[in-house]
C-alpha cells in the first residue's frame, strides 16, 4: 500500500521531534545552518490559522486585501542555545500532486503572521521548506522556487525509506 501524504507528514514529524541525527541533517539544509538548535515542537496535525494578504484586482490592478485559512503540513520549531526559536514550515507535496490558489505564495504570509503565537511554537523567525518528489518540483518549478528551501523525496529517501517507496510508487 503506498503510504498518502499525511502519513509521510507523520513520519517526517516524528524524526524532525526525535532531535537525532536527521533533526540536524534537515535544519542544516535550510537558512538556519548556522545555528545550533534542537527541535522543541513539531506538529503534523495541518495547523491552521488565517492569513491576510493582498492581491491586486484582474482588471484594475488596485489591491484588494483578502484573507485566507492556511495550513502548513509539518511545523517544527528549533530553539537555540540563546533561547531563540526558530520554525521550518514545511509543504509536503507528493507526485500528481499540485498547489492549491496562491498556495505557495501564502507560505511566506504565514511565516510572517504567525510568529510569536504560543499554539504555534513562538518562533521568532521562520523559513519556508518544500518537501516534494523531483517530478513535481519540475512540473511546478514556479511555485516551488518561492520556498526558500527544496528538499526531493530522493534525497529524504536516504535518511527515510519510505520517501524513496513513495517516490518509486508514484505517490
Amino acid at each position: 500500500m503506498k503510504p498518502t501524504e499525511a502519513q509521510l507528514d507523520t513520519v517526517l514529524a516524528e524524526a524532525l521531534a526525535d532531535r537525532g541525527e536527521f533533526s540536524k541533517w534537515f535544519l542544516a539544509r535550510t537558512r538556519f545552518k548556522q545555528e545550533v538548535a534542537q527541535c522543541v515542537f513539531c506538529r503534523s496535525d495541518n495547523p491552521w490559522s488565517r492569513v491576510q494578504f493582498e492581491l491586486p484586482k484582474p482588471v484594475s490592478g488596485e489591491l484588494e486585501l483578502l484573507s485566507k485559512d492556511c495550513e502548513t503540513d509539518v511545523l517544527a520549531v528549533y530553539e537555540t542555545t540563546n533561547a531563540r526559536r526558530l520554525a521550518l514550515h514545511i509543504e509536503n507535496k507528493v507526485a500528481g500532486g499540485t498547489f492549491t490558489q496562491h498556495q505557495a505564495r501564502l507560505y511566506q504570509e504565514r511565516l510572517l503572521q504567525w510568529k510569536n503565537r504560543p499554539k504555534l511554537g513562538s518562533y521568532s523567525d521562520a523559513t519556508s521548506v518544500l518537501v516534494a518528489p523531483e517530478s513535481f518540483f519540475e512540473q511546478h518549478r514556479r511555485d516551488a522556487e518561492t520556498f526558500e528551501t527544496y528538499i526531493s523525496h530522493e534525497e529524504l529517501a536516504s535518511r527515510l525509506s519510505v520517501f524513496g517507496w513513495a517516490s518509486r510508487a508514484g505517490v
